[in-house]
């Protein structure tokens, strides 16, 4: 059976105009903060750059509030289970949760409309998750546990083992209706929500964050430099070319500067700085850290250096005086800078390039796949409707800009999501899509473990130590490496 023939009975809305459609949706791009946004990858980061947030939760409020969560939904025993296996639930409304910011429920609630329209009967109502990962966390949560949990949430939270009794598992059902999860979604996408067994957690139709290189293209003609190459296979974006660069583009008397100082979308504890040199911070194979390999180690160092010893990113005191408002790219200022999701129209000429690399191939950076995420109540068979009609490319090519991405996880879709985005934007993201045939998960499938959480803020903690001189890239890469290798697999 082909893929079309088993997601019969889903209307496909036309590819024309999609990009339009999705942009109204939103409010057009004067609905959108001035900050470079991208959903976050972990609880302790907001949903959006630039974004107000709520009071984060502590790690022991999460943990508890998940434990009641979890407990009450296991409690509910086979109902749920019976009557979605029954068809029951004619003319019902799905409940779905997500942060509320930046138009994201407009475009959102617009594509639901859609939704509906090619299958009457059942709509969804969208429920505030609050301005941040965190809170929608917990407001999800918090349904679960009060005995009415949400149908379908959208996770930046990276981590879903702490809810995988409570959620539904996707291989079965795309076993049985006869899809192939590797023909509908990119394959590190698709990794990122797939367990060690196999199984399939969550589907990854949001949209994808994926770090690339924004360039000011005025700098460069004005230095005389040709621009970076958007090809991630080019043998001669070296890091030491991308140093270069960055130094003939600082200009410090005229706070100028070559390089912007973010390393990518998740960068805890360093653990993206590697991969720029070819190494990621874990070995899912082996399942071993990899924090102490020797382009970990040079990595730490390369990036710490661009700060301390080359001052080709400007210090706090040069960041206030640029006074840049959101990102500092956007202050036209910087040369150089690691995005991962949107820019608005700038006054300045700019592009996107690939990360720089050095190694046999380039894995520079990191990539989150913000997935939707279903859960097991009476109504999962109507969850997974709405979840096949969402993995059709032109209904999953509205996704991305809901959450101000370029690239959908979703083969196909990406055409029309990044058509969007340059209309929006007025830069052609095809860098993002190039990049994320390269790029790894956050931290490299390590979201995956059960002590995730504990390791990474850890990490996160214990790397100012390393940043502020106290302590060498070679020791922090040791201590890092004894503390992952003896927490992450720990319940």
């Amino acid at each position: 059976m082909t893929r079309r023939a088993a997601l019969q009975g889903i209307t496909i809305a036309s590819a024309a105009g999609v990009g339009a459609a999705l942009l109204a949706a939103c409010g057009s791009s004067g609905a959108i903060s001035a900050g470079i946004s991208s959903a976050a990858v972990t609880p302790s980061t907001t949903a959006t750059r630039g974004t107000a947030t709520s009071a984060a939760p502590t790690t022991a409020q999460t943990a508890a509030t998940t434990a009641s969560a979890v407990s009450t939904i296991s409690s509910m025993g086979t109902s749920a289970a019976s009557a979605a296996a029954n068809g029951t639930g004619k003319g019902l409304t799905l409940t779905y949760i997500s942060p509320d910011n930046q138009g994201r429920h407009d475009a959102e609630s617009a594509i639901f409309a859609d939704f509906t329209k090619a299958n009457p009967g059942i709509s969804v109502e969208i429920l505030s998750g609050g301005t941040s990962w965190d809170t929608t966390k917990v407001k999800f949560l918090a349904n679960f546990a009060s005995g009415q949990p949400v149908n379908l949430y959208e996770s930046g939270f990276g981590f879903w083992v702490d809810v995988q009794a409570a959620i539904m598992e996707y291989s079965s059902l795309m076993a049985r209706d006869k899809l192939a999860p590797k023909d509908i979604f990119l394959p590190p996408a698709l990794d990122a929500w797939t367990d060690d067994t196999g199984k399939l957690w969550a589907l990854p139709v949001v949209g994808l964050s994926q770090d690339a290189l924004a360039y000011n293209q005025d700098l460069f003609d004005a230095a005389g430099l040709p621009y970076p190459p958007i090809d991630p296979n080019d043998a001669s974006w070296t890091m030491e070319h991308f140093l270069e660069s960055a130094q003939k583009l600082t200009k410090p008397d005229q706070l100028q500067f070559g390089f912007g100082g973010t390393v990518g979308g998740f960068d805890g504890g360093g653990m993206t700085r590697g991969t720029f040199f070819g190494q990621g911070p874990w070995d899912a194979t082996t399942q071993k850290a990899q924090m102490d390999q020797p382009g970990q180690v040079q990595g730490l160092q390369f990036f710490k250096d661009l700060r301390d010893k080359y001052k080709v990113q400007p210090n706090a005191a040069q960041k206030t005086a640029i006074g840049a408002k959101g990102d500092i790219f956007t202050s036209g200022k910087i040369g150089m800078q690691v995005i991962y999701g949107y820019v608005p129209k700038q006054t300045f000429r700019w592009g996107l390039a690939a990360l720089p690399h050095n190694g046999s191939q380039n894995v520079s950076g990191r990539q989150a796949a913000t997935p939707l995420m279903g859960t097991k109540t009476a109504y999962s068979e109507q969850t997974w409707t709405l979840l096949k009609w969402l993995m059709v490319p032109a209904n999953a090519a509205r996704f991305p800009l809901s959450a101000q991405y370029a690239v959908s996880p979703v083969v196909g879709a990406s055409a029309i999501s990044e058509q969007a985005y340059q209309e929006s934007v007025g830069v052609d993201p095809k860098a993002f899509e190039l990049m994320a045939a390269h790029s790894h998960a956050s931290a490299w499938a390590m979201s995956k473990q059960v002590g995730y959480p504990s390791v990474r803020d850890w990490l996160t903690k214990n790397f100012t130590a390393f940043d502020q001189g106290q302590q060498s890239a070679s020791d922090w890469g040791k201590e890092a490496t004894a503390y992952i290798d003896a927490n992450l697999l720990k319940p």
